[in-house]
């Protein structure tokens, strides 16, 4: 009996989460098109055709499903960044950018939604330090800590403040992104230049030259 019970019991599990994702999708849509102030849920359970009760059920009233839709879709954010090899600040750069965009173009109105909400809510608070700032942060720090290791930098400017240039440089463009001054492409360009040249000010003679040289091929 249980064998009989056990399948019918993953299908409505699978069919819940499959819903929940709808509802989370057509919150970020709604926000994209009317703004954050202008969401409800009822706008959402007709956007997403299930009823009240069941966003309700499934994840919560408005400002639980805004907390779920950013932490979930920051965690992913946090995940691109996750085990790129450090040993070279040019390639981890170059693989950075290039995991982000291939993550927004999965869906870029649910990214651009999540990033706004998350502005708005101060998810991004530097002071809390479990947050996505301190976190992003400990990357770079950690990239620019094994630059110097290597002999990439020369240790004139601290590790800390190279890391907090660098996240700098990545929210303005995402600000413009977020804003649609830019697609995701120019994005991707604006991310990896700014950063390259964030490299520069710290950066060994030798390895420099390198960077000016990615610099060069990116513009």
């Amino acid at each position: 009996m249980q064998d009989n019970v056990a399948p019918g019991l993953a299908k409505r599990l699978e069919n819940s989460r499959i819903r929940r994702d709808l509802i989370l999708v057509s919150a970020a849509h709604l926000i994209d098109e009317d703004g954050i102030e202008n969401l409800t849920l009822t706008k959402l359970a007709q956007r997403a055709n299930v009823t009240v009760p069941t966003i309700k059920n499934l994840i919560g009233k408005k400002s639980e499903l805004l907390d779920v839709l950013v932490n979930e879709t920051m965690q992913q954010v946090a995940d691109a960044a996750h085990l790129i090899d450090a040993s070279d600040p040019i390639d981890f750069i170059q693989s950075l950018a290039d995991r982000l965009i291939a993550l927004l173009q999965t869906d870029e109105t649910l990214f651009r939604a999540a990033f706004l909400v998350g502005e708005r809510t101060g998810f991004f608070e530097h002071k809390s330090e479990s947050g996505i700032y301190q976190r992003s942060l400990k990357i770079a720090q950690d990239m620019c800590e094994k630059a110097l290791d290597s002999g990439a930098n020369e240790g004139l400017i601290g590790s800390r403040k190279l890391a907090k240039s660098l996240f700098a440089v990545q929210r303005l463009a995402r600000q413009d992104w977020m804003n649609r001054y830019t697609t995701l492409d120019e994005y991707r360009n604006q991310l990896k230049t700014g950063m390259l040249i964030v490299l520069c000010a710290d950066a060994t003679p030798e390895f420099k030259a390198r960077v000016v040289a990615e610099i060069d091929r990116l513009t």
